[in-house]
């Protein structure tokens, strides 16, 4: 371990000190509108191969030998911008603004790779990273019209549902637990609202969402099938503009504007559903007392070219609330669950080359969970928070080396199981607060992206990581690495390598997001969670009909991964490490994409073809068993059709092999203990045996919206979910039949759904 840190500290120092004698471009790179930075956009060096793009901060920099240059500037779905030819013999800012123009893009622009004249995959290796255009996202169809960002990323190869209807994701053959979701770089714990059907994220306050699945950078870590990075909007600095809508399920509204114009800039953005109401009119008077809301808010503040000032916060909430008389009493129930992130950052640029990002950030998730009769009272609740602090570098030592560097420490304070009750149920359940679990976690880590010629692509780093709890230490060395070779004009050969630590776990016994869904730390006897990604692959871009096709196989190996064993009890027990069991896991799986972005009728097909399965020495005799969500086949087809300039089109059709469930086969009647009757005991079959019945749907969307060229714009949204109104399987049944023979029945949640929805933005 001593050896792999030594060698890649000195591999990267000694690349910061080859750098001969050049002079720095540097800069920021906007939207001319709003004055958002743009993510990822490229700079080329007109006449050459050399080029670099922006960092997650929208900055930029490249050193160059003296001499005279020409740059261009490019974004998808933005006019590119050539400079002037300009003599390059000092160190030079050059700030750039981009103004976007319209492009024959209609729905979600997936970019794995961008299909410019000097793209991210020239400068770097990630293997299976997609962007995802937000702007774009309300194409989609979806569940009573309420656009989900989880929904659009369920459509990847690579990533499975849950159940229907749910935001959860199952990434690569690996369990919800071990995707690491970022809200402005702040861990978000429950991204679900309803029971797992939205999510929590409402996309009009968003501005970047990044997943990776594979060849993971080494600045993340703490997960150990994916990552999702999504960047809130800063506010636009140039005037004030509204956005909202108005849907079945609910209504949302976003402000934004400048502070200080061209200095600072505010964001806010509130969602709130009315299920509560709609219920209400509908059943004519008898309620669901049920409701969610989210509320985003940033603001951003420019010293100078050198430093800027970002706050955002996040606070989110399910509420469920009944009052009913029962027996003469007040019976009260009360279910409270949300999310609340707070992050301060500070960007600072030292000289030209290096650009610094230094935040404190702290997250907390709870529930609670209560409930009155009489004189009776319960309160059931647990809750997470992290303080954290963390600094992150980028060096840009040259167009063909750009290296990164950083620390961070997190401090867990985990509470589960706190109980408060009054009444006679004191005498069953005891209050009392939980023990308070205290986790500290730190990581370092170093990582290089080198150009070797014109054609290859290296990335080197390695992660080191380290949790303290219950005076035991646990470390891992995570090594990075991936590569990317250009075959041709436009075909790209890549190849990844990532070991993944995860030092906390998610208990669940529901697929659904219940109070049943407990976040533990490691401890002296649950061990940290690890993996080795293996993954090569290939595609090609064909620039004239605006054509991707790719093909990713990958092979993961999962060590120490939990389950609880049969018959587990994990509310109102605090010894719920002797509930838990460890074992190992496999998945292994190829992914096809093919995609086109030019053109009338726009879209993707996504397959994949994948295996998971897990194994236990305490579950299913000691014999391998699949996933509960390992589909054999995945199937995505989305279309995009222009109809003209102003009415749009969008078809969405899914298919997915069954997931996997333990029937129950038989029953045992067998004499009880006092011999004064019989106890009837199950029998099942072998754990995961049997499948639940293959899914598809077809969902479709029309868009009607006013003329581009008015100040208030306007959109018409008529949707439609499930239309052949086909049953997707939510859950099973055991039913008799009149013959006395006993079936299972697969239930569906969703029918045919038709939705309408009024966007609007000035």
């Amino acid at each position: 371990m001593i050896r792999i840190v030594a060698f890649t500290f000195l591999y990267c120092m000694v690349i910061c000190a080859h750098a001969a004698e050049r002079y720095t471009i540097s800069g920021y790179i906007t939207d001319k509108g709003s004055g958002e930075t743009l993510i990822g956009a490229a700079i080329l060096v007109e006449g050459t191969s050399t080029g670099t793009v922006t960092n997650n901060y929208g900055y930029y920099a490249m050193s160059l030998p003296e001499g005279r240059y020409v740059l261009s500037f490019r974004y998808i779905g933005y006019q590119p911008m050539i400079s002037d030819t300009f003599s390059l013999n000092a160190d030079t800012a050059i700030n750039v603004v981009l103004r976007p123009v319209a492009v024959d893009l209609d729905g979600v622009v997936i970019e794995a790779e961008r299909p410019t004249r000097v793209t991210d995959r020239d400068v770097t290796s990630s293997l299976s990273k997609f962007k995802i255009e937000v702007k774009d996202m309300a194409g989609i169809p979806s569940v009573g019209g309420e656009v989900d960002v989880f929904k659009v990323v369920q459509l990847m190869p690579g990533v499975k549902k849950g159940i229907e209807g749910s935001a959860g994701m199952f990434v690569r053959g690996g369990d919800g637990d071990q995707n690491l979701i970022l809200l402005d770089e702040a861990t978000v714990y429950n991204a679900a609202h309803l029971f797992g059907f939205f999510s929590v994220f409402n996309p009009d306050a968003l501005n970047d969402v990044t997943l990776v699945k594979a060849g993971f950078p080494a600045s993340y870590g703490g997960r150990l099938s994916s990552v999702m990075d999504i960047r809130m909007k800063e506010g636009r600095m140039d005037r004030f503009s509204a956005e909202g809508g108005v849907g079945l399920l609910s209504s949302k509204i976003t402000l934004q504007g400048p502070i200080k114009k061209d200095t600072s800039s505010f964001m806010i953005s509130g969602r709130r559903t009315y299920i509560d109401q709609v219920v209400r009119i509908v059943e004519k008077g008898d309620p669901l007392p049920y409701y969610f809301y989210d509320l985003n808010a940033k603001v951003n503040y420019r010293f100078t070219d050198k430093d800027r000032i970002f706050l955002s916060t996040y606070l989110g909430d399910d509420v469920l609330r009944f009052k009913a008389d029962v027996e003469e009493s007040l019976f009260n129930f009360r279910f409270l669950l949300g999310n609340f992130t707070a992050t301060a950052r500070w960007n600072h640029v030292y000289g030209k080359r290096l650009f610094s990002n230094v935040s404190l950030i702290h997250t907390r998730f709870r529930y609670d969970v209560s409930g009155a009769f009489a004189e009776n009272s319960i309160l059931i609740g647990s809750s997470i928070q992290d303080y954290q602090m963390k600094a992150d570098f980028d060096y840009f030592q040259s167009p063909r080396s750009h290296v990164r560097f950083g620390a961070t420490s997190y401090k867990h304070h985990f509470r589960p199981n706190v109980v408060s009750t009054s009444g006679d149920l004191s005498a069953s359940y005891a209050s009392r607060e939980g023990d308070l679990v205290t986790t500290n976690e730190i990581a370092f880590y170093m990582m290089n992206d080198r150009k070797i010629g014109n054609r290859m692509t290296v990335t080197g780093g390695l992660r080191y990581s380290a949790a303290l709890t219950q005076k035991t230490v646990y470390s891992n060395a995570e090594p990075r690495f991936s590569t990317s070779l250009r075959l041709g004009a436009q075909g790209y050969l890549k190849a990844s390598y990532s070991r993944m630590a995860q030092y906390m776990h998610l208990v669940s016994s529901s697929s659904i997001a219940l109070p049943t869904d407990l976040w533990y730390p490691v401890t002296k006897r649950v061990q940290p969670q690890q993996a080795d990604h293996y993954a090569i692959g290939f595609e090609n871009t064909f620039e004239k009909s605006g054509l991707l096709l790719g093909l990713e196989t990958y092979y993961k190996e999962m060590h120490s991964i939990v389950e609880y064993r049969e018959g587990a009890q994990l509310i109102l027990n605090d010894n719920y490490e002797d509930e838990l069991i460890k074992g190992t896991g496999t998945a292994y799986g190829v992914e096809f994409i093919a995609k086109r972005s030019k053109g009338r009728v726009t879209g993707w097909v996504g397959y994949t073809l994948s295996w998971s399965k897990r194994q236990f020495d305490e579950l299913n005799h000691g014999e391998p068993f699949f996933a509960r969500y390992d589909r054999r086949h995945d199937l995505s087809v989305v279309t995009n059709l222009r109809i003209s300039e102003r009415l749009r089109f969008a078809v969405v059709w899914t298919y997915a092999s069954g997931a996997w469930f333990t029937p129950l086969t038989g029953q045992f009647f067998m004499p009880n203990s006092s011999l004064s009757g019989v106890d009837i005991l199950p029998i099942y079959s072998g754990k995961n045996s049997v499948r639940f019945p293959n899914a598809h749907r077809l969902d479709a969307n029309l868009m009607w919206s006013s003329k581009p060229d008015k100040r208030f714009h306007s959109e018409w949204h008529f949707g439609a979910y499930n239309i052949y109104n086909r049953t997707q399987p939510f859950l099973t049944e055991v039913v008799t039949g009149e013959d006395g023979t006993v079936k299972y029945v697969a239930r569906g949640l969703f029918g045919f759904i038709p939705s309408v929805a009024y966007n609007f933005k000035f």
